[in-house]
C-alpha cells in the first residue's frame, strides 16, 4: 500500500474526528490508491462472467463494486472541475473587487439612464436570489456531510473487523476485504467532496462582490435618471414591431393549418394529420398569449411613464392598483406554462417513433414533419416564456419605482396617499364581487344570456332596504289596524288577520323593490326555483307546517284571541295567534308558546268558542235528619246572590242522593269564562258563604267516611 496516501488518510481522519468532537478512528492499514478509470474499465469489460474468473463475487457485489468505481471517478472529476470553477470564481472576484475600488459612476443620457438603472436592479436582485439559494445549498450540504461521516466510520468499524482477523486465508476473504476497502474510499470521496466548501464559497464571495457592485452603480445612477417621453415611444414602438412579427406568424401557421387538415387524410395517416393540426392549433394559442404579454408590457410601460412623471399621490395609488391586477394576471399564468410544457413533452413523445406505442406515423415524412412542428411550437412556447419573464421583471421594477416614490413623498402627499388608498380600498371592497348570475333578455327575437354581477354594496344596499322596510311594514300593519279597529269595531282575531298579510304582502314588495335597485334579475328565480323549492321545502317543513296552520286557525277560526282553552295538558287564555305558534297565557300569569300544528292536530276544548259562558258544579253533603227543604232554599239564595254567576242561565240546587251517613246536595250553575278569576274564586266564595250560612241555621255538614270492611276468615271444620 502507498505509504503517503496511508498518512495522509491518517492525517485526515484524525483532523475530521477532532472537529466534530469524536473519538478518533483508527486509519486504515490496506487501502490502496489506485487508478479508478482504468479499473473501471477493467471491471466493465466482460461483464460479471469475466469478472468472476478472477474474483469470487456474486451479482449483487459485482453491481456494488461496480457503482463504488463509478463513485470514484465521478467523485475524482467532480473534485477537479469544483477546482477549477472555484479558480474561475476567485478571479471573477478579485475583477469585481478591484471594479469596486476604482467604480466611476457612469455617464448618463435621458434615452439610456433608465436602461442602466433598470440593469443594475436587477442584477441585484439576481445576485440576492442566487446568494439566498447559495444559503441553502449550504445547509444541505451540512446535512449531506454529517450523514457521509457516520457513515464513513461505520463503515471503517468493518474494514478494521476484516483486517483484524488476519492475512486472507482464501480468495473469498481476500474479496470481501477489497470490496470492504474500496466502501471505505467511495465514502470517503464523497465526504471529501462535501467538505471542499472552495467552490461554494467563491461562488458566494462572488454573488457579494456582484451586489455590492451593482448596488453602489444604482446608487450613482438614482437621482440622475428620468424617463423622457421619447424611452416610451421607443419602447412601445418595439412592442408594436412585435405584435406586427406575430400578427405575420399567426398568418403562417394558420395557413400551415389549413394545408394540415385535410377533410379525408389517407388510410393510416388520420392520427399524424389529427397530431398536426393539434400541434398547429396549439401554436395559434401561444401567439394570441404572447399578443396579450405584449399587450400588458405596453400598459406597464405606459403606467410606469405616468409613475415617473406625476407627483400626484392618487395617481401613483391608482397605477399601484392597476400594476396588483396585471401582477396577479402573470402569476396566473407560471402554472399554465408549466402545464403547456409538460403536455408538449407528452405529445412528442408518443408521436416519437422510437416511443415504440403503436401511435408513431405511419411513414418518415410525417415524423419529419410532424417533428418541425413540435419544434416550432416548443419555440414559440419558449419565447413566450421568455416574454413572461421580462413582463415579470418589468413589474418587479415598477413596484420597486412605486415603493420608491411613496418614501420620497412628503407629508402631505403621504397623508393624501393614505386617504387615497383608504379611499380605494373601500371602494373595492364595496364593489367586490360575490357572484355572477345570467340573465336572459331578448334580442332581435332571440334570446341571450347577460352576465348580471352580484357585488358586496348591492347586498348590503339590498339588506339594508329589506331591514328598513320591515321594520317600516310592521309600524304600518299595526297602525292599520288600530285605525280599523276603531272606525269598524274589528274584533282581536280579525285585526290580526288584517295586520299579519297587510305585513306580509308589504314585505313581498319590499323584496321586490331591494331587488330592482341592486339591478337582481327576477329571471334568476326561474333557474333556481327547483332546487331552492326542494332546498327549503326539506329544511323548513315544520316551519311552513306552522306558517300553513296558523293561516288556517286565523280563518277558519276554531280558537281566537280571548278564548279559553285546553290543549294538551294545558290550559289558559289565547292572547295572541302568529304565524308559527299560538301564545297561550294561564291563569298564573305563565305563558305558554303552543305551534300551530299541535292545535289542529290535537283535541282542544274551547270554553269559550259559541259564548262565554261555562257550568260549574258542585256538590254540598248534610247529615242525616238535616232539614233538606231549608238546606237546598239557604244554597240556592247563595249562589243566586253571587254578582259573578249569571242568574239569567238559571241556578239548579238538586237533592242529588243518599248516602249511608250523609244527604248529598247538587248545585248548578254558569259563570262568565272571561272573566279570569271566575273559575277558582266563585266557588270557593260560595262554598265559604255556605259554610256560614249552615253553621248559622244549626245545619250541620256530614263528613263521608268510608269505613274497611273486613270478613272474617272461615273457621276450619
Amino acid at each position: 500500500m502507498n505509504i503517503f496516501f496511508k498518512a495522509a488518510l491518517g492525517i485526515f481522519f484524525g483532523f475530521l474526528f477532532q472537529a466534530s468532537s469524536q473519538e478518533p478512528t483508527p486509519t486504515p492499514t490496506s487501502v490502496v490508491e489506485q487508478d479508478y478509470h482504468q479499473l473501471l474499465d477493467e471491471v466493465r469489460q466482460g461483464g460479471l462472467e469475466e469478472f468472476q474468473k478472477r474474483k469470487p463475487a456474486t451479482p449483487e457485489e459485482y453491481r456494488e463494486y461496480l457503482h463504488l468505481l463509478t463513485q470514484l471517478v465521478e467523485s475524482k472529476t467532480l473534485a477537479e472541475d469544483w477546482g477549477s470553477a472555484a479558480n474561475a470564481l476567485e478571479k471573477q472576484t478579485t475583477e469585481i473587487r478591484e471594479a469596486i475600488g476604482h467604480f466611476q459612476p457612469p455617464e448618463v443620457t435621458p434615452e439610456t439612464g433608465l436602461d442602466l438603472y433598470d440593469k443594475a436592479r436587477l442584477k441585484v436582485w439576481q445576485a440576492e436570489d442566487w446568494l439566498e439559494a447559495l444559503n441553502k445549498i449550504g445547509s444541505s450540504r451540512a446535512t449531506q456531510e454529517t450523514t457521509a461521516f457516520a457513515t464513513l466510520k461505520d463503515q471503517q468499524q468493518r474494514l478494521e473487523s476484516l483486517q483484524a482477523a488476519g492475512p486472507a486465508e482464501s480468495p473469498r476473504d481476500a474479496w470481501l476485504l477489497q470490496l470492504q476497502e474500496t466502501r471505505v474510499q467511495a465514502i470517503l470521496a464523497e465526504h471529501t467532496l462535501r467538505s471542499n466548501k472552495q467552490s461554494w464559497q467563491a461562488d458566494v464571495d462572488l454573488q457579494k462582490a456582484r451586489i455590492q457592485l451593482e448596488k453602489l452603480n444604482a446608487a450613482s445612477l438614482e437621482g440622475r435618471v428620468s424617463f423622457p417621453e421619447q424611452v416610451l415611444q421607443t419602447k412601445l414602438s418595439d412592442i408594436q414591431k412585435l405584435e406586427n412579427k406575430i400578427a405575420d406568424s399567426v398568418a403562417k401557421v394558420g395557413r400551415q393549418l389549413k394545408k394540415a387538415s385535410p377533410e379525408n387524410p389517407p388510410l393510416g395517416e388520420k392520427d399524424a394529420a389529427s397530431r398536426l393540426a393539434t400541434s398547429f392549433q396549439n401554436q395559434l394559442e401561444l401567439l394570441e398569449y404572447h399578443r396579450i404579454a405584449l399587450l400588458i408590457t405596453g400598459q406597464v410601460w405606459q403606467s410606469r411613464y405616468d409613475l415617473w412623471n406625476t407627483k400626484n399621490a392618487a395617481s401613483i395609488e391608482q397605477i399601484a392598483r392597476l400594476l396588483d391586477e396585471k401582477a396577479q394576471d402573470v402569476q396566473a399564468w407560471q402554472l399554465l406554462i408549466t402545464g403547456l410544457r409538460s403536455k408538449l413533452q407528452d405529445r412528442w413523445r408518443k408521436a416519437s417513433p422510437a416511443d415504440g406505442s403503436g401511435d408513431a406515423p405511419s411513414t418518415p415524412a410525417n415524423g419529419d414533419i410532424l417533428d418541425k412542428a413540435f419544434q416550432q411550437e416548443e419555440a414559440n412556447l419558449t419565447e413566450w416564456e421568455n416574454r413572461f419573464s421580462r413582463l415579470f421583471e418589468l413589474i418587479k421594477l415598477t413596484s420597486a419605482d412605486i415603493t420608491a416614490r411613496r418614501k420620497s413623498a412628503g407629508i402631505g402627499e403621504k397623508m393624501d396617499a393614505a386617504a387615497t388608498s383608504l379611499t380605494s380600498q373601500m371602494h373595492n371592497f364595496w364593489n367586490t364581487e360575490i357572484f355572477t348570475l345570467n340573465d336572459s333578455v331578448f334580442v332581435n327575437g332571440q334570446v341571450v344570456q347577460r352576465p348580471s354581477p352580484v357585488t358586496l354594496g348591492m347586498l348590503l344596499i339590498a339588506v339594508a332596504i329589506l331591514v328598513s322596510g320591515g321594520l317600516a311594514s310592521s309600524a304600518f300593519s299595526r297602525w292599520l289596524r288600530s285605525r280599523l279597529s276603531m272606525r269598524f269595531a274589528l274584533d282581536a282575531n280579525t285585526g290580526a288577520i288584517v295586520q299579519k298579510f297587510t305585513h306580509i304582502l308589504l314585505l313581498g314588495v319590499i323584496c321586490l323593490v331591494a331587488l330592482a335597485v341592486v339591478k337582481i334579475p327576477l329571471t334568476i328565480f326561474a333557474l333556481l326555483g327547483g332546487g331552492a323549492a326542494i332546498a327549503v321545502g326539506f329544511g323548513t317543513q315544520q316551519l311552513m307546517n306552522n306558517l300553513i296552520s296558523g293561516i288556517i286557525l286565523l280563518f277558519e277560526r276554531p280558537i281566537r284571541i280571548g278564548d279559553i282553552i285546553d290543549v294538551e295538558n294545558f290550559s289558559g287564555m289565547v292572547t295572541s295567534i302568529g304565524t308559527r305558534c299560538c301564545q297561550l297565557r294561564r291563569g298564573d300569569g305563565v305563558e305558554i308558546l303552543i305551534p300551530n300544528s299541535v292545535i289542529l292536530q290535537t283535541k282542544v276544548v274551547n270554553w269559550t268558542l259559541s259564548d262565554s259562558h261555562a257550568r260549574q258544579e258542585f256538590s254540598v253533603a248534610i247529615t242525616q235528619g238535616a232539614p233538606v227543604k231549608k238546606a237546598m232554599d239557604l244554597v240556592h239564595g247563595i249562589v243566586s246572590a253571587n254578582p259573578n254567576v249569571l242568574t239569567r242561565r238559571g241556578i239548579d240546587v238538586l237533592f242529588q242522593d243518599f248516602a249511608k251517613d250523609a244527604l248529598i246536595l247538587r248545585v248548578l250553575y254558569w259563570i262568565d269564562k272571561t272573566n279570569p278569576h271566575s273559575a277558582n274564586q266563585v266557588p270557593s266564595e260560595l262554598r265559604l258563604a255556605i259554610y256560614e250560612a249552615f253553621q248559622n241555621e244549626g245545619i250541620l255538614l256530614a263528613t263521608i267516611q268510608k269505613d274497611p270492611h273486613l270478613e272474617a276468615a272461615p273457621s276450619p271444620k
